[in-house]
């Protein structure tokens, strides 16, 4: 087995199958700066580590204030990061149970890959007689299975912001609908601060958040500015194609799509790439017609 890409999803998929080589085109590097949380902890108890149950408190800032949850303000927050008006994270704004992994997921995960990552490889072909888990972006598996998708318009880059917050131990997000603020999100995991923006974080960005959280006056340390995450944001795409191109690839090709990107879709956490990880073990192997009722 083969597994594309060796950034949490893949790295994920390579954990959960030791015998499998995890084929990475660029150099090794950090890949996931933007908020993590997980609806459970099944990851960690599949692979023994620790996660962290907390209680996560949200809100909506809206010109320099806290407002409740409306349609306008669904909408504002849409058009700011997707230019679409559609239902986004936003809308869900209960108090909920939520599990926080080591800040270092990912070193932990390439630990337990360990030499089966294989980075700069440019030149793999997909081969139907071996089973491919793909979670490279959609457009580029196409073309790895003589195909073709234009996503060009359909994501867009995030920039992310971190600090240091001294005596904090609390979980929050507040999203920002006012179109003249950059960031769309910042948010407080246990003692630090993340920013997340589709436009480089300016200083008044800075300022907005850290007065919606009351953090004026603390002591707080920049620990990352402005790193650039390309496919931050996922526009969707005509779902008929979608949904034609995976079914294709995997039964022509042998090639699983795995994560966001591969099957181009925004809402998927990482619990759901490891529920997904689970379906593609079970249709390895099958006939085309069994796999057919699965996808």
């Amino acid at each position: 087995m083969k597994i594309l890409g060796a950034g949490l999803a893949g790295c994920l998929a390579g954990a959960m199958n030791p015998k499998a080589t995890i084929l990475e085109p660029y150099p090794k590097r950090e890949t996931h700066k933007a908020l993590l949380r997980f609806r459970s902890d099944k990851i960690g108890r599949e692979l023994g580590i620790p996660f962290q149950q907390v209680k996560v408190y949200k809100g909506i800032w809206h010109n320099d204030s806290p407002v409740s949850l409306s349609p306008r303000y669904i909408a504002l927050y849409s058009r700011k990061v997707s230019d679409t008006v559609s239902y986004r994270s936003i809308c869900n704004l209960d108090t909920e149970i939520r599990y926080i992994a080591p800040n270092n997921l990912h070193d932990i995960l390439c630990g337990i890959c360990g030499d089966r990552i294989e980075y700069e490889v440019n030149d793999w072909q997909p081969h139907k007689d071996e089973v491919t888990i793909s979670t490279l972006p959609i457009d580029i598996n196409a073309k790895l299975c003589s195909n073709d998708i234009d996503v060009s318009k359909s994501s867009s880059t995030i920039y992310v912001s971190q600090f240091k917050i001294q005596e904090s131990n609390v979980f929050m997000t507040y999203y920002y609908t006012d179109p003249t603020v950059h960031m769309y999100r910042a948010s407080i995991t246990n003692d630090v601060l993340i920013i997340e923006s589709m436009w480089q974080i300016e200083e008044n960005d800075i300022k907005v958040a850290f007065r919606s959280f009351g953090l004026q006056g603390l002591p707080i340390i920049p620990i990352l500015v402005n790193h650039r995450q390309t496919n931050g944001k996922i526009v969707p795409i005509d779902e008929g194609k979608r949904k034609t191109l995976l079914y294709e690839m995997t039964t022509e090709y042998n090639l699983y799509s795995l994560g966001r990107f591969a099957t181009w879709r925004e809402k998927v956490l990482l619990d759901d790439v490891f529920d997904d990880i689970l379906k593609i073990r079970n249709m390895i192997g099958k006939h085309k017609y069994d796999r057919h009722k699965e996808l």
